[in-house]
């Protein structure tokens, strides 16, 4: 294979560090879909970690950086420029600090109707009266066992996240939610590297924490680290709630990206005079396409708001099945559904009327 000048350039100037070309991306992703990074390397320590971002942001490199694949649908062709499997996990206790109120937040967009139990045992945390315990974490850990190793220590709050099979770095990107919280409200401060090769540590009002969406959507840092204000709570009321919402969450399909769309906002709701925000819902019970299948791609019948893969689905199956939904939301209920999956790889010409 001839070399690439972007992977003889990364040999030169990080000749410690192994790039591969061509690597085929789609057992990388939970939807096994997209086509091959043009040059590829894996991350193990924070240093190599820094030091690859800093050397393809200084030279301009096109650069992607990789958790878990849980949420985003690459192209056929794969991704052209560096894409980067981020493997750095670490989990650091730092300080106990006094009891202080979370961030309040308009959680009516996604909340879902969880069983009556979740909903006492979250009453019966009395988080505001718990001490605070400031934990850093590296972008690369994988959350679920982030959850475990935390509340093994008796640190809890982040059980209310099992089931999304994503990293840190990628569940801040995406402000991830579960029971009636959004990540972004434990969230400190994150530590990135910046457009410009800088390390800065940014707080939390600074990381503009939305529904599924934070500043990293527009901005071209990458997270080294995050520090999180967590709960010296009690661990095995918290187990209770990461094993019920577990079981409350087993419905959803493996071999998908999550849910294809945000829910619907309050005003839209209420302009179609539906029952629930959920696109579940909204897929299933008022546009009827639950279950339709371009190629192997397939709206799950399990969950509408799923589109699984059944085997050998494309990046363009996907892609259709995604544009049909929109169509017909908009020609029965002049919605425009705004996709909460990242599309990597495709021509602005290709996601014309998805995004």
């Amino acid at each position: 294979m001839t070399k690439s000048n972007l992977h003889a350039t990364l040999t030169s100037l990080l000749p410690e560090i192994e790039f591969l070309q061509e690597v085929p991306l789609a057992p990388l992703t939970t939807v096994k879909i997209g086509g091959p990074a043009e040059v590829f390397c894996q991350v193990t320590t924070q240093a190599q970690f820094i030091q690859v971002v800093q050397v393809a942001k200084q030279n301009h490199m096109p650069l992607t950086i990789l958790g878990s694949g849980s949420n985003v649908l690459i192209a056929d062709r794969g991704i052209r420029g560096l894409v980067v499997i981020n493997m750095v996990q670490g989990i650091q206790v730092l300080a106990q600090i006094p009891p202080q109120p979370m961030k309040v937040v308009d959680s009516t967009r996604w909340q879902t109707i969880q069983p009556p139990v979740l909903n006492q045992l979250e009453k019966a945390v009395g988080q505001e009266k718990l001490n605070r315990i400031r934990v850093r974490i590296e972008s690369g850990t994988l959350l679920g066992w982030t959850i475990n190793k935390l509340l093994n220590q008796g640190i809890t709050g982040l059980e209310w996240f099992a089931k999304i099979p994503g990293t840190i770095g990628g569940a801040i990107v995406n402000n991830s939610h579960g029971g009636h919280y959004y990540i972004g409200q434990f969230v400190e401060s994150a530590t990135v590297v910046d457009k410009t090769g800088q390390i800065i540590t940014l707080n939390q009002n600074q990381l503009e924490f939305d529904y599924d969406f934070s500043r990293f959507h527009s901005t071209k840092e990458i997270i080294i680290y995050a520090d999180f204000l967590l709960f010296r709570g009690n661990a095995d009321q918290a187990k209770q709630i990461l094993s019920k919402w577990s079981k409350q969450k087993a419905h959803q399909p493996q071999n998908s990206l999550g849910c294809v769309f945000k829910n619907l906002s309050e005003d839209e709701q209420q302009a179609q005079n539906l029952s629930s925000p959920s696109i579940g819902y909204v897929v299933d019970q008022i546009l009827h396409l639950k279950g339709t299948q371009i190629g192997d791609a397939k709206i799950s019948d399990k969950h509408g708001a799923f589109i699984e893969n059944l085997g050998q689905a494309t990046a363009s199956d996907y892609l259709e099945l995604i544009r049909k939904i929109i169509h017909q939301s908009q020609a029965q209920l002049n919605l425009k559904l705004k996709p909460e999956i990242i599309f990597l790889g495709f021509t602005p010409e290709e996601l014309a009327g998805i995004i």
